[in-house]
C-alpha cells in the first residue's frame, strides 16, 4: 500500500485553495440574499404628494371662504431658537411676563421690556404671541403648533 506524504508546500497549498473556496462561496451567497431581498421585498407605501401652496389655489380659497385682511404692519415671524411656552398678563401697574425656552436648554420668564438675552429684547406682549425687538428689528414668536385648536380660556388679554 502506498503512502501519503505530505509536506508543507502541498499543506499551504491545499489550505489557499480552500480559504479560496470558501470566500467565494460565502461571496455567491452575499450577492444571493443581497438579490433576494431586493427582488422578494415588500414595496414602500406610496406618500402622499406634498401640498403646494400656488397663487392659484389661495385666490380660489380666498374667492370660497372670504378673503382675510391682509396686516401692513405684520412682523416677520422670529428665526431664533426661542419656543414660547407660556404668557403671564398684565395686572393693574405690573408687566406681563413671557416664559419662553431657550436653545432647548434653558426655561426662563422674562418681563416686558427686558433682555430674553444679549441683543433681544421683549418689545410687548399680547394674547397668543410675543414681539420681540432684534438689531433694531421687531419679529413675532408665536404659540408652537398643537393638536388641539381650542384656546385655553386662563389667557386673558394684557391690555
Amino acid at each position: 500500500m502506498r503512502q501519503l506524504s505530505l509536506n508543507r508546500s502541498s499543506i499551504a497549498q491545499t489550505a489557499v485553495v480552500s480559504l479560496a473556496t470558501l470566500t467565494a462561496v460565502v461571496l455567491i451567497g452575499l450577492l444571493a440574499a443581497h438579490w433576494t431581498w431586493v427582488w422578494l421585498a415588500p414595496q414602500p407605501e406610496p406618500r402622499a404628494p406634498g401640498a403646494t401652496d400656488s397663487g392659484a389655489s389661495v385666490a380660489a380659497a380666498g374667492a370660497l371662504f372670504g378673503s382675510r385682511q391682509s396686516d401692513s404692519n405684520a412682523l416677520a415671524p422670529t428665526g431664533i431658537a426661542i419656543r414660547l411656552l407660556g404668557i403671564v398678563a398684565a395686572t393693574g401697574a405690573q408687566h406681563g411676563y413671557a416664559v419662553v425656552q431657550l436653545e432647548a436648554k434653558d426655561i426662563v420668564a422674562v418681563a416686558e421690556g427686558a433682555d430674553l438675552a444679549p441683543g433681544i429684547r421683549l418689545a410687548e406682549i399680547g394674547i397668543d404671541r410675543v414681539i420681540l425687538e432684534r438689531d433694531g428689528r421687531r419679529e413675532t414668536l408665536t404659540w408652537p403648533e398643537s393638536k388641539s385648536t381650542t384656546a385655553s380660556p386662563m389667557l386673558r388679554p394684557n391690555r
